[in-house]
């Protein structure tokens, strides 16, 4: 008896850790799956992406079989058994059998994410609409499924250059034959085919990309994507990367040790010891560690990161659903989908650009025949593009619709009673409107957008990740929305300021510059508190010696040190008594005690040990912006906590 009890425990043990791969790998199948399905959209005849679907959906029936997960099994089976007719050429890739293809796809996930749920200790339950499908599977042509489409299928690139008139269709077919950088150069519409030949005929043996860039006809970021596309052509074996999975708890904990590392060799490093020895032979030693430190530090902290490519993927998707619904033509365009950041930001910026990009399409975008009316092509276009910019990584979505109104916007302002009729405001103050709650601008509400609960999420998104996001639209021609992230949580450029006994550090990325001001250009402004005037405008003045109640040693304006901080382009003077410096810091999290403090966004710890506080400068904003803010005569205060040494 005992024995058949153990067997019985072994034999679930065994099912419940194949039951958590499960989970894990068929998440990554399903990703691998629709992006082969999205590139059928495109190129029905794709075989490759045909068999990649067909493989994936196959995997899943035969686990979830194992698994007695019968209604994964089932819906595995009915789904490949679709994708077994696409490669047996016996149905093609479009019309309905796309549709039917991807709310398989849809089922799959939504029941691989219940069995994930179930090992938490949750029922695993059938998604709404499963019966439903499963019989449309079945029998597709019963349920009037067919190839007729009522979508135009996404233009290629090669096709739309041709259209456009930039190259001819023997320029894209060779480019595609014949891996020459000139040839993928006119392809990718970088380089006409006169400029190549001009380059060619030129004295020298330089390569036709060396020359393209010295003579400015393409950039060095040109000329490297055709040299990879020509190599990618040339041995598609070598575009297989090998991997290695491992667990997040284990990277997140090797991030933490190496950070610790970091803040205990800074402590070596700046020990008095070593600053006022005379040990020559150590001080060489340390240098040399510092060396191998900051590579570990840069090592440990790419780990951390990923491309944007699985996320911009899932945008495809959404547009192409959007645009369905709303009865719209639009086509989506990607551009340094390489980028990477942090993987901890993946998820956080998820939610905001499906809410930017479904309004985009939904309120962006015009119909086919409004945009025919105004001259425009019946096909929309929404571009979302990444690259990095001073230490940040920038998100774009650009659309060439009908543009913010700021009329409009300004009238459903006054009648929110968000600001006052006759109010003087820029167009990029009226346009951040749209990013208070509950504000929306459309005359109905629908399934898609209109409730106006989206937009205030995506800048609360953002700002929670140090991050900005600002809009820029012209009427009649598109909008754009600029997402501003850091390239990391873990880590920070920041300067590092004395205020009283203790340390503060500011991101760099928020600092203007430092002054040192004449008495004189301090002033008090009834109703606005203490201003000092820089360039000959008025700023608020944040006296931080007396919002955190500090103490310390009294300054009076003759020896007072000021940073002057931005946030979405308001500015701020900040108090201070020293500058020390600008330095990397690693970021700590704040505790419970601390968490909820005012302008307080992390900690860290300095090289001497003690514990120095990282300001957030939009925080400080709001408080500078306050009405009756009076600088150092203002009664409120927040208490901090006593700041422990590090032993």
């Amino acid at each position: 008896m005992t024995k058949q009890i153990l067997w019985y425990l072994f034999f679930w043990s065994v099912v419940v850790t194949s039951a958590i791969t499960f989970a894990e790998e068929g998440s990554d199948l399903i990703a691998q799956a629709e992006e082969a399905l999205l590139k059928l959209e495109t190129d029905p005849d794709d075989m490759d992406a045909v068999g990649m679907v067909f493989r994936a959906f196959h995997t899943i029936k035969g686990t979830s079989a194992f698994l007695e997960l019968a209604i994964i099994a089932d819906m595995g089976h009915h789904a490949e058994s679709l994708l077994s007719r696409v490669r047996d050429r016996e149905i093609r890739y479009t019309g309905g059998y796309a549709d039917l293809s991807l709310r398989a796809l849809d089922m799959l996930k939504a029941l691989i994410e219940s069995v994930q749920e179930a090992l938490g200790g949750g029922p695993l339950l059938k998604p709404a609409g499963y019966n439903e499908l499963l019989k449309i599977l079945s029998a597709p042509e019963a349920a009037g499924v067919s190839e007729d489409s009522h979508d135009a299928a996404a233009p290629r690139v090669g096709d739309l250059l041709v259209a456009q008139g930039k190259v001819t269709r023997e320029d894209v077919e060779s480019a595609v034959t014949s891996p020459r950088v000139g040839d993928i150069l006119v392809a990718q519409g970088t380089a006409t085919r006169e400029q190549i030949e001009q380059a060619a005929r030129e004295d020298g043996a330089d390569p036709i990309g060396v020359k393209m860039v010295r003579t400015h006809q393409a950039s060095a970021k040109d000329v490297g994507q055709a040299l990879r596309a020509q190599q990618r052509i040339k041995n598609p074996q070598n575009v297989v990367d090998s991997s290695v999975r491992v667990s997040t708890s284990r990277l997140d904990r090797l991030i933490d040790m190496v950070g610790e590392l970091v803040i205990a060799h800074s402590m070596v490093a700046q020990d008095d010891i070593v600053i006022n020895g005379n040990n020559h032979d150590l001080i060489k030693k340390i240098s040399h560690t510092t060396k191998i430190v900051r590579e570990l530090q840069d090592m440990s902290m790419s780990l951390r990161m990923v491309p944007l490519k699985a996320t911009f993927s899932k945008m495809t998707r959404l547009v192409r659903d959007v645009a369905r619904k709303t009865g719209k033509q639009v086509h989506l365009i990607t551009e340094g989908e390489e980028t990477e950041i942090d993987r901890n930001l993946v998820d956080v910026i998820n939610d905001p650009l499906v809410h930017m990009i479904r309004n985009a399409v939904d309120h962006g975008i015009e119909s086919p025949e409004i945009r025919q009316e105004k001259g425009k092509n019946e096909t929309g276009q929404v571009k979302l593009a990444a690259y990095h910019s001073a230490g940040n990584v920038v998100v774009e979505i650009q659309d060439d619709g009908k543009g913010l109104d700021r009329d409009v916007i300004l009238k459903k302002a006054i009648q929110n009673g968000l600001i006052s009729d006759g109010a003087a405001l820029s167009d990029r103050e009226i346009f951040n409107l749209v990013f208070e709650p509950g504000f929306s601008t459309a005359a109905e509400v629908t399934d898609v957008s209109g409730r106006g609960v989206g937009m205030d999420v995506v800048r609360k998104n953002i700002e929670s990740l140090r991050g900005q996001v600002e809009i820029h639209s012209v009427k009649g021609v598109g909008s754009t929305f600029k997402m501003g992230l850091p390239l990391t949580l873990a880590i920070i450029d920041g300067m590092v300021v004395r205020v009283g006994e203790e340390t503060y550090v500011i991101p760099t990325v928020s600092i203007i510059k430092s002054i040192k001001p004449e008495p004189e250009d301090v002033s008090t402004v009834y109703g606005r508190g203490e201003m000092i005037a820089v360039q000959g405008k008025l700023i608020p003045l944040v006296r931080l010696v007396d919002l955190y109640g500090l103490g310390g040693e009294d300054m009076d304006d003759d020896h007072m040190l000021v940073v002057i901080v931005e946030d979405e382009h308001h500015k701020a003077g900040l108090v201070i008594h020293e500058l020390i410096g600008r330095q990397q810091v690693v970021i700590k999290t704040l505790g419970e005690t601390m968490r909820h403090i005012p302008g307080i966004s992390g900690s860290a710890i300095m090289p001497n040990g003690r514990v120095g506080l990282i300001l957030d400068v939009g925080s400080l904003m709001r408080y500078a912006s306050r009405d009756g803010h009076d600088g150092a005569k203002d009664k409120r205060q927040v208490e901090l906590p006593p700041l422990q040494a590090v032993a």
